[in-house]
């Protein structure tokens, strides 16, 4: 399952088809995130089987992918959006099939132009699949109009 306890979940699916967060995409994560109250960013998702890389073991790839998304989605506590420059990963653990990740996101810097994060995926025993650190463009606003439909900005122009 892919939903918290308790908490508010962000609602932020810019595109249906979203790999990560898309609850239109077939192959997706379907993950779901929430900020924390330390402005810290939580997402989480139970990967499938078609998530794998080997036989009970979650690809790389995806672990890669949510923590972008996670540690990008920082910027939408100053609603912005984000392209990432860089990503580090380290792994340190399989993850498997079924089993739910929670990762957490921590911003480390922020200038007009980019910022700076760390994060970390936890199984479901509490132990670090993997950590990343990044750095991430702020979209720029005219980006940002010609990507969201009218009425879906992230931040009020006014």
């Amino acid at each position: 399952m892919n939903s918290f306890t308790g908490g508010e979940i962000l609602d932020q699916i810019l595109f249906s088809g979203c790999f990560v967060c898309g609850p239109d995409n077939e192959c997706g994560l379907k993950s779901t995130f929430r900020a924390l109250e330390t402005g810290e960013v939580e997402g989480v998702f139970t990967p499938d089987v078609k998530h794998s890389g080997y036989e009970g073991v979650i690809h790389g790839g995806i672990i890669m992918g949510f923590l972008d998304e996670v540690l990008g989605r920082l910027a939408f506590n100053r609603d912005r959006l984000f392209l990432t420059h860089t990503l580090e990963v380290t792994f340190r653990k399989a993850a498997s099939p079924g089993k739910r990740l929670t990762a957490v996101a921590k911003e480390e810097e922020w200038s007009k132009r980019k910022f700076k994060a760390t994060g970390t995926v936890t199984d479901e025993d509490g132990d670090i699949v993997a950590a990343a650190k990044g750095t991430f463009l702020v979209m720029s606003e005219k980006m940002e109009k010609e990507l969201l439909p009218e009425g879906r900005r992230m931040k009020d122009e006014g």
